[in-house]
């Protein structure tokens, strides 16, 4: 080759290289740029952004997408949290809008029992069609198995509820523990630590906004349905206790009698299994949760006040009702005994011998009776078996019962 054809091919060469490395700048800030876009985008400080834009146009969906993508890169970070939490309820139809200003209109007053439970209910609750649906299925929701896959919107609560926890007072943590014990399995307490020496506003906003929601709504599904501000639960058990009673102070003839003795240990059977039921647990484990929050936090008087003449109110019923039930192991409440129950059944038990007495073997009434009364000591662990029904009873099963309840609850 020439020297005028290497020199050539030199220039060729060295222009190339002084191509190269004029673009290699470019080319760098151009793959930087290209690999840090989505890692800019995905910076806290940008997820959050995107989170409360998400939130305020109501894709709360998203916005708890975003926001779980955050506290895998930033698990400290509290305010997001605080936000999840909210997103969350979204998520379950419930929403913040005029909730604080509400409660705090509506929480003062002196009056006290039952009635003030209504301080806690209609500030915000799940969406008429799930409770529609919640109520429909709570009678055969009978363990926490259930409780997820018949109520499938209970995960997503769980799920907020781990979320806020956490960040819970450190007394607030020790009350829930104590006081919801019954519903550890459900709300899986233990994964909330220890909690903070204190818990800040938004923090005590958040948890008690989440546990009013649920609170409220599973009280007009399962403790209020028909809307009269009594238990339902506390009415069923006082009713039948009465009619037991009642039945050595009037004139009716056996077949009457047994027909009336028969309707109230079915009534309490059914107050028995609910309470026993994991809806009914996860409604007072509201109340609980309710009450543990405010007291950790140093929430506005008429507010605080209007809670805890709610709660005040809830746990004279509950006493009421557990007065009545041995199976009424509620969360936090550890000391009945059930002595009216005993004594009922044992009255019952007396009753029905006199009254079964004169039926013969093939009365569908004496079938029908044998078959409550068994169902009745299933629940409340109680022996009190008629003479008439002692063969009987060995036919029965617990899956029969549980289905006649549940069938009698709709």
């Amino acid at each position: 080759m020439s020297k005028a054809g290497v020199l050539g091919n030199k220039r060729v060469f060295l222009r190339a290289a002084k191509i190269s490395s004029l673009l290699m700048p470019l080319a760098l800030v151009a793959a930087c740029g290209v690999l840090s876009n989505p890692a800019r985008k995905e910076t806290p400080s940008r997820l959050m952004l995107e989170a409360q834009a998400e939130y305020d146009s109501g894709n709360y969906t998203k916005a708890a997408n975003l926001l779980e993508q955050l506290l895998s890169k930033d698990p400290s970070n509290d305010e997001a949290r605080v936000r999840l939490t909210f997103a969350y309820s979204g998520d379950l139809g419930i929403t913040p809008l005029e909730f604080v200003k509400n409660f705090a209109g509506s929480s003062s007053g002196s009056s006290s029992g039952s009635s003030d439970i209504g301080k806690l209910t209609g500030k915000s609750a799940l969406p008429e069609a799930t409770l529609t649906k919640l109520k429909e299925k709570s009678s055969s929701i009978l363990t926490a198995a259930q409780l997820r896959a018949l109520f499938p919107e209970f995960a997503t609560f769980q799920k907020a509820f781990l979320t806020i926890c956490p960040l819970f007072a450190k007394s607030t943590i020790t009350d829930l523990k104590r006081d919801a014990a019954s519903a550890l399995e459900i709300l899986e307490i233990s994964k909330c630590g220890d909690g903070r020496d204190s818990a800040n506003a938004n923090v005590s906003i958040a948890g008690l906004f989440l546990a009013l929601g649920q609170f409220s709504s599973l009280y007009k599904t399962i403790l209020d349905a028909n809307g009269d501000g009594t238990i339902d639960l506390q009415k069923d058990a006082t009713d039948a206790k009465a009619k037991i009673d009642g039945l050595s102070n009037t004139g009716a003839n056996a077949a009457t009698a047994l027909t009336t003795l028969s309707a109230a240990t079915t009534a309490l059977t059914a107050v028995g299994q609910t309470l026993q039921g994991e809806v009914f647990k996860l409604a007072i484990s509201q109340a609980y949760i309710i009450a543990a929050v405010v007291k950790g936090t140093n929430l506005p008087s008429d507010v605080k006040s209007g809670i805890d003449q709610g709660v005040e109110g809830l746990n004279s019923a509950l006493k009421t009702i557990n007065s009545y039930l041995d199976a009424g192991k509620s969360a936090g409440a550890n000391t009945q005994t059930g002595t009216a129950t005993t004594q009922a059944a044992a009255q019952a038990k007396t009753k029905a011998d006199t009254y079964l007495s004169g039926l013969a073997e093939t009365d569908p009434q004496l079938e029908q009776y044998c078959k409550d009364i068994y169902c009745f000591n299933l629940v409340y662990n109680t022996n009190q078996v008629p003479d008439r029904c002692v063969t009987r009873n060995a036919s029965r099963t617990p899956e029969a019962c549980t289905a006649a309840a549940a069938l009698n609850a709709q």
